[in-house]
């Protein structure tokens, strides 16, 4: 057999001749180094957008073959794993780009187009300027230029920085299982090592191993070419990340107050005595690091015993111990005595304690009973308890540590235990969280319009995998939406709700009071009051937010394009159930993040002045992709039929430059576009339904086992919402019939049930939102409706009477009551 493949792809603004020096070294591989278009020698326009790149890169790679990536490109392989998963056989990537992008000071310089041009000439011409960003070690005129030749015809460098954002760099890569190594060098000057904790927690699902690299730089492979090709061919194992030892030496290696710990696998690695060494008197507490705990879908904690206050001499029988019980790693770490100690429940927007004083092996052993309190960012209807000054800890000490400890692992919500010892405090473990009943505010309204109660495995498996990707897509106007790191939607019960808290936790820094988001999208929320400073404060962020909604809305029509395209391919490739899965948690993230933004525009139009144009509801007459619960695309379709994706309604030339220019008045064209874009899902969908192979479908369209059982508002550690959703009008008229017959009754409203609306004499639901697409179609129909929360289920099957939004019970001897 021939040497293995291993391919070459450098960073930004690189050509495959930035790998000459390195290329003569190996010995292992066969080589070759990559150039993506609008990168070298390719002649293909530069891309798009990072799935298109991913996608250039799964078109220019055989499947199979081993991959080592840079930078930017590092990430466009993170993004081809996530399309197509095992693609490559080994992912070698050095100092990744992704992490903390809304944070880091280098893409916010490189915004400014005139700059990023200036910048691209230097680097053409001038690289030796460079020369301490490039290296710590000099290099020859040579190679700087070659380095500064390969900016020079790179076409890609000045669009690539606006391809490379904050809301698009990261989506669902958590969902990666790849074995992926990353790497980092110390004398990096681009990127640091304390990175390594954050990337950990977005590739939370990844066989993952870490390598430090002590006196490399970020081109290794021009500093010491030979030792790089030789470091490579090696493959040195590095250290797992995700174990209760990786992640303590990660959250070390980002500055957090760890124990010093030492990871290993044998009583007898000569590491241990050193280490032992360097605190002879101390105690140590020696820890199970198995690689089934503490994993993104199962804590899996407990599985073996916990040895603490263990002398020094004691230690090494106590790790044989461990590993004779089928642990594959062991943590000695210093012993700490606290005064106070704890675990959390970290996010965010809140932090969930439980703490005693003295060590946490009492509240493990039942020997006591924690102090508990919930502290947030969002007000007390979101807080419990209280946490008092203890041994001179004080709730903001506290508060801001376990803070400080999320942040290193890029604010995902994290179980963390801490010890304070009356100095300081000390991280003693993070964990990702598996499950955990939140103190989080969650509703079916809007859900339950769309997606019936017990929704398909098939879109219950898109909607969670996309729940944390599809907010970022508000990062465009408020980057605080990454620090909180909401999903879309959460589970109580084993189902799917939308999380207010996402959203409820924007209007509090804005200072908009939350009953116009009740009314909006239906249900009913905690108190959040109006805060004039701060919404004096949060203007110029509310026009961006306008401005940058209404600038998606021309990315709608060829997303939906290129979506189809893809669904068309797969297709005729005879895609499983389970690659079409795949893609539609790809499409789903789509799907929602056009949708945000459509709402965005819809409630910053300022009302309809302009006028009403008709929306795809005037023309439904032969429509079979329109149905019952069609939003799940496991509902049963008629056979499959053309059905074409229909354009983007066309606006008068004034109509344009008012959207342009942000003027109100607008919302009847954003409706028209809400429900053009709804309709031609449907017809995507519908393809979708007829592209899943007939023996797979059993599985992947029967129901979800666990069905929403919660209405309207609730919280999700279970407790009921005092609030009361309020009930409003639709569209008025006054109708008197039988309830549940002439006038129908809905627990939601269902746009796909279009035909009964239109034979009924008029609609109640109980739950619903002024902006919902049920209530649109019900005001296109003219059809008398309300929203009323609170009908009484007597009155079905009696004559009631509908006025103006208000419903009556009509006795038979004329009298009436509300």
């Amino acid at each position: 057999m021939g040497k293995p493949l291993l391919y070459l792809l450098a960073g930004n603004g690189s050509a495959a001749d930035w790998w000459e020096d390195a290329i003569p070294h190996f010995q292992h591989y066969r080589v070759q180094a990559l150039e993506l278009p609008g990168f070298g020698a390719n002649p293909a326009p530069p891309c798009t957008d990072l799935d298109e790149y991913a996608q250039a890169l799964l078109c220019l790679t055989e499947r199979g073959h081993a991959i080592m990536a840079v930078g930017v490109s590092a990430l466009i392989v993170l993004h081809a794993l996530r399309r197509s998963p095992g693609h490559f056989s080994r992912s070698v990537l050095l100092a990744p780009v992704g992490a903390f992008l809304w944070q880091r000071r280098l893409p916010a310089l490189m915004t400014p187009l005139p700059l990023r041009k200036s910048i691209h000439w230097l680097l053409s011409h001038k690289p030796h300027w460079f020369a301490r960003k490039f290296s710590r070690q000099p290099w020859t005129p040579a190679q700087y230029r070659r380095m500064g030749e390969g900016y020079r015809r790179c076409r890609a460098f000045v669009p690539f920085w606006d391809q490379l954002r904050a809301d698009t760099a990261l989506p669902l890569l958590e969902w990666i299982t790849d074995p992926v190594e990353l790497v980092w060098g110390d004398q990096d000057q681009m990127l640091g090592v304390t990175q390594a904790a954050a990337w950990s927690a977005i590739l939370a699902r990844a066989d993952l191993r870490i390598h430090l690299q002590p006196g490399w730089g970020h081109y290794p492979w021009i500093d010491s070419p030979g030792a790089f090709a030789s470091w490579l061919e090696c493959e040195s194992q590095g250290f797992i990340a995700h174990s209760k030892g990786g992640r303590l030496r990660l959250a070390e290696l980002a500055g957090q107050p760890v124990p010093k710990a030492l990871s290993l696998d044998d009583s007898a690695d000569p590491r241990l005595a050193t280490f032992l060494d360097s605190a002879s008197e101390g105690l140590w507490a020696v820890r199970s690091s198995s690689f089934v705990e503490d994993q993104a879908d199962a804590a899996n904690a407990g599985l073996s015993t916990t040895y603490l206050r263990v002398p020094g001499q004691e230690v090494a029988a106590r790790v044989t111990q461990l590993r004779a019980s089928g642990v594959e790693e062991v943590v000695v770490q210093r012993f700490i005595t606290p005064v106070i100690s704890g675990i959390a429940f970290v996010r965010h927007l809140a932090v969930e304690l439980e703490w005693l004083e003295g060590h946490l092996e009492m509240l493990a052993d039942g020997k006591a009973t924690p102090h508990r309190a919930t502290l947030s960012r969002l007000g007390r209807a979101w807080q419990s308890g209280q946490f008092d000054e203890c041994h001179g800890l004080t709730a903001i000490a506290l508060w801001d540590f376990l803070q400080g400890v999320l942040k290193v692992f890029h604010y995902v919500p994290g179980d963390i235990e801490w010890a304070w010892d009356g100095q300081q405090l000390w991280l003693l473990q993070y964990r990702p969280i598996s499950e955990h009943g939140w103190r989080r505010h969650l509703t079916s309204a809007n859900i339950a319009e769309i997606l019936p109660s017990k929704p398909s495995r098939f879109v219950e498996y898109a909607q969670r995998r996309a729940a944390t990707s599809i907010p970022a897509i508000m990062a465009r106007w408020d980057s605080r939406v990454l620090q909180d790191n909401e999903p879309f939607t959460a589970v109580f019960g084993g189902a799917s709700y939308i999380n207010n808290d996402l959203f409820l936790a924007r209007l509090s820094d804005w200072g908009i009071s939350a009953t116009s988001y009740a009314g909006e999208v239906g249900g009913a929320t905690p108190f959040l009051p109006w805060r004039p400073l701060r919404l004096m404060q949060s203007l110029p962020r509310l026009w961006r937010m306008q401005h940058r909604a209404r600038a998606h809305l021309v990315a709608l029509a060829p997303g939906m394009q290129r979506f189809d395209q893809e669904l068309a391919q797969l297709k005729a490739k005879g895609a499983d159930g389970h690659e079409l899965a795949n893609w539609f948690s790809r499409f789903y993230v789509f799907v929602v993040q056009g949708n945000l933004c459509i709402a965005t525009a819809l409630a910053s139009s300022g009302g309809a002045l302009l006028g009403r144009p008709p929306t795809a509801y005037d023309d439904l007459h032969d429509s079979p992709h329109r149905l019952p619960w069609e939003t799940d695309p496991g509902t049963p379709r008629p056979a499959l039929r053309d059905l074409p994706l229909q354009p983007q309604p066309a606006w008068p030339i004034a109509i344009t430059l008012a959207h342009q220019l942000g003027l109100p008045g607008l919302r009847g064209y954003y409706l028209q576009i809400r429900e053009w874009y709804r309709d031609n899902l449907m017809r995507i969908f519908f393809r979708l339904h007829h592209a899943m192979p007939e023996a797979q479908r059993a599985h992947w369209f029967a129901p979800h086992p666990q069905a929403r059982s919660r209405e309207g508002s609730f919280w999700q550690d279970g407790s009921q919402a005092s609030e009361q959703a309020s009930g409003f009008m639709i569209y008025p008229g006054q109708v008197q019939g039988i309830l549940g017959q002439d006038i129908l009754l809905e627990d939601s409203l269902d746009p796909g049930r279009y035909a009964q609306y239109q034979a009924a004499n008029a609609v109640i639901a109980r739950m619903g939102g002024r902006l919902s697409h049920g209530s649109t179609l019900l005001r296109e129909l003219r059809k008398p409706s309300a929203v009323l929360p609170q009908v009484n289920s007597e009155w079905l099957g009696r004559k009631v009477l509908l006025r103006d939004g208000a419903l009556r019970l009509v006795e038979t001897h004329g009298r009436q009551h509300e």
